[in-house]
């Protein structure tokens, strides 16, 4: 009986430790002595006129389309098609999502240079625009895997009858799949609309610089919070789009069947060699290029020195991070499974908080952490786990609650009638008949607080900075083959969590 108060409880605490710091800021922006501030209106009208704002609007629609296209094509290439280094293929290009966007960057950098055509076209808009190509081509490309797993072999199989598999795939696989499409439009926009650190590499202005310029160059607290209302506005047309397009639509995945695959015969060899190439120019290039930089070896010993703390610091927070993602991610879904009053305003929240820009949760955190009453959140590393909870709990809420509804619900209902309550049936059905899902949505957490750089960077306390935010501030005057071996490792640090889980859960089969 006390089970489900106290658990309720502790997620509205926590969804007010991270979302109420947002809407206070968005009251405060436009608050003054004598009440409404109409000065801080228009400025926010010239800031969503700017043209950096329209500069980003039309990036972030750029890469969403191509990105959109490109990786739901090679997800029907590597899920569909027999190809024998499909898996490999895969682990390959989802590589640059799982680091801090910048690296990618510093990658091209080492490929490139500065000087010529090729480095203007780097440090501009083509090249910021390719970057965040090559860093959100994954998401398309694994949704669109994941969709097609939920097709029923059935309607393939019968229009297979009619027609070949061209027909197949035109008017019954690619209709099914086209929330997934969708999908990943809208993650890739508002990623791309609220991604900084790449374009602050490359010194192209973007949006997402101007809140996090005003805060941390001018110490400007009132125009950098009203520059972030229009990143706020963004995504709540982000939530709107995703409640009326996916949510109302009741997408569930449920566990994979066994998918028809197409023998592509004769044109096997030659998909394998354009999907090489495609893996080649996006990801190996570039970061090849930072392991040779890298493998200058006497320089290790020093780098090791100098970044051990932050890398220690990184993979404890990341640990940390993800525990806390997990069990409220638990917590989260069970509500949601459930259907609790209030779930689904708690499901948006989640979405909402997602879809910000991590400019603006930072900031945010800070206007509302730092004050003396609460300075032992604001003064240690509890304020980044706040972050990171704020802006990835959606994540393993949702990869577990998908995974509580696969559960039959015949099962759940017999172990009620036996006798057991709410917490029970958690404890001993829910969990244990997730706990792959559960693994694999702490490491997903794992990954994503290890690669997060701009809230930690934003909201570190002196001391505490991160491997991601250390190699960011040495960019600016550090040694290039030192920068370069701290990148190398960071690459290699989120790889050994991925590479075990694969193991892990490949032996258990």
């Amino acid at each position: 009986m006390f089970f489900t108060p106290l658990l309720i409880c502790s997620l509205i605490l926590l969804l007010g430790a991270t979302l109420l710091p947002v809407l206070t800021m968005v009251a405060d922006a436009f608050r003054s002595g004598q009440g409404f501030d109409i000065h801080a209106l228009h400025f926010m009208f010239e800031q969503m006129g700017s043209k950096s704002f329209q500069r980003t609007l039309l990036l972030a629609t750029l890469v969403a389309v191509t990105a959109t296209l490109a990786g739901a094509l090679l997800g029907v290439i590597l899920s569909k098609v027999k190809l024998p280094l499909a898996k490999l293929w895969i682990l390959l290009l989802i590589l640059p999502l799982l680091l801090p966007p910048y690296m990618l960057a510093l990658g091209w950098f080492e490929v490139v240079g500065r000087q010529g055509i090729w480095g203007e076209l780097l440090f501009g808009f083509w090249g910021v625009f390719w970057v965040l190509f090559t860093i959100y081509l994954p998401i398309p490309l694994l949704l669109t895997a994941l969709f097609l797993r939920q097709i029923d072999p059935r309607l393939e199989e019968a229009a297979l009858l009619m027609t070949g598999w061209s027909g197949v795939l035109r008017f019954i696989t690619l209709p099914l799949i086209f929330p997934a499409l969708v999908l990943s439009f809208l993650l890739v926009f508002i990623l791309t609309f609220g991604e900084q650190s790449v374009a602050s590499f490359l010194r192209y202005d973007l949006y997402a610089q101007e809140s996090f310029t005003y805060f941390t160059a001018f110490y400007d607290f009132s125009k950098a919070t009203v520059s972030a209302v229009p990143m706020v506005i963004v995504a709540l047309l982000f939530l709107i789009a995703e409640q009326l397009l996916i949510a109302r639509r009741g997408v569930r995945f449920r566990s994979s069947s066994e998918m028809i695959r197409i023998d592509a015969g004769k044109w096997t060899p030659l998909l394998e060699v354009t999907v090489g190439i495609v893996v080649i120019a996006t990801v190996l290039l570039p970061l090849s290029h930072l392991f040779k930089e890298a493998a200058q070896w006497q320089i290790w010993s020093v780098v090791l020195s100098k970044a051990a703390g932050a890398a220690k610091r990184s993979y404890l927070y990341a640990a940390s991070g993800a525990t806390l993602l997990t069990l409220f991610g638990i917590a989260g879904a069970w509500l949601l499974s459930e259907r609790y009053r209030g779930a689904r305003f708690y499901d948006a929240a989640l979405i909402f908080m997602f879809a910000l820009p991590a400019t603006v949760i930072g900031i945010a955190l800070i206007r509302f952490w730092n004050r003396p009453e609460t300075l032992f959140i604001y003064t240690t590393p509890v304020i980044i786990l706040l972050g990171y909870l704020g802006k990835y709990l959606v994540l393993t809420t949702k990869i577990t609650e998908n995974r509580f509804a696969q559960i039959p619900r015949s099962q759940i209902d017999a172990a009620a009638l036996a006798g057991a309550n709410r917490f029970a049936l958690l404890r001993y059905i829910y969990v244990p008949l997730s706990g792959k899902v559960i693994l694999l949505g702490w490491v997903i957490g794992f990954i994503f607080c290890l690669r997060e750089t701009t809230i930690t960077m934003l909201v570190y306390p002196p001391g505490f900075e991160t491997l991601p935010v250390y190699i960011l501030t040495q960019m600016a005057n550090g040694d290039q083959a030192e920068i370069a071996a701290m990148s190398v490792l960071m690459i290699l640090m989120t790889l050994l969590p991925l590479l075990l889980t694969v193991r892990f859960t490949g032996s258990k089969r």
